[in-house]
């Protein structure tokens, strides 16, 4: 079994972040490890508090795994500070990981930003560079590109076209894969993967639900489960795509607030749990 690293925040109502991509490690088969960067007070509807945790114990988190630990895929999530970012940066290149998925959680689904601008600087240009791919939504990347091309005054992305466009931008920026997740398209539900040479637009069944808490961390997790095991970057990114698809049609309904896609959902529907043990 492969062993997978997510380094991300820690969600307590276990939606999305470091939760998760543990629940989206055992649906695909690997082992989960974890690095916590940060301690959120969450649920679907409202992050009410954020916490990053010390550099210190964030350091000695990521020696304690790689000093012993063979790490074939790593997700990144959500960081919230620099000093966070550097210390990842750093110890990355150290350990000399390998099958980076960068999910850059920049903006919020409301808009708002997440993270502070000195972040946003140190993710394009350090961090980026360092992975193999980056997952950005639509409002993500129309901030990527802002920060890439030092213009403020960039156009919403509301067309595949667009999407190409500014994912090209930032693969021939960073060098390396990115997806351009077109979710939030009002009539679609495709994504564009991309690097300087090739791209493909991987087409998708558009689900209405409000219980989509999670899709972005999941799919980041999943893209890495895929790679550890050995698929291509098409392939892996293919499959994980599926996998969010499946979870969003199990998922989890907490009522108004909204719910979580639900990971294992698809496993529960083939398996009697109740004679498994």
């Amino acid at each position: 079994m492969k062993n997978v690293l997510s380094i991300a925040g820690s969600d307590c109502s276990a939606g999305a972040g470091i939760q998760a991509d543990l629940k989206t490690f055992i649906a695909n088969g690997v082992y989960g490890m974890t690095v916590i960067a940060s301690l959120t007070a969450q649920n679907p509807q409202e992050v009410k508090m954020l916490e990053d945790v010390s550099i210190e114990m964030l350091k000695n988190q990521i020696e304690a795994i790689f000093d012993v630990m063979e790490v074939s895929a790593i997700k990144i999530g959500m960081l919230n500070s620099k000093k966070n970012g550097e210390v990842v940066y750093s110890n990355l290149l150290k350990y000399k990981a390998k099958n980076i998925v960068l999910d850059p959680v920049m903006i919020a689904t409301s808009g708002k930003s997440l993270i502070k601008d000195e972040t946003k600087d140190f993710l394009v240009n350090k961090l980026f560079k360092i992975a193999d791919i980056i997952t950005p939504n639509l409002d993500e990347t129309k901030e990527i590109v802002k920060i890439i091309l030092k213009n403020e005054n960039i156009e919403n992305i509301d067309s595949i076209e667009k999407m190409k466009n500014y994912g090209k931008v930032i693969a021939d920026f960073t060098k390396k894969w990115v997806l351009v997740k077109g979710g939030h398209l009002s009539n679609s539900a495709v994504d564009i993967l991309l690097n300087s040479d090739e791209t493909y637009i991987l087409e998708g069944e558009k689900i209405l639900s409000n219980n989509t808490h999670g899709t972005g961390c999941s799919l980041s997790s999943a893209i890495a489960s895929n790679l550890a095991k050995g698929y291509s970057m098409l392939e892996s990114v293919k499959k994980a795509k599926n996998f969010v698809l499946c979870s969003i049609k199990n998922s989890i309904d907490f009522g108004e607030i909204g719910g979580t896609v639900n990971q294992m959902g698809e496993i529960y529907k083939n398996i009697d749990v109740e004679k498994l043990y």
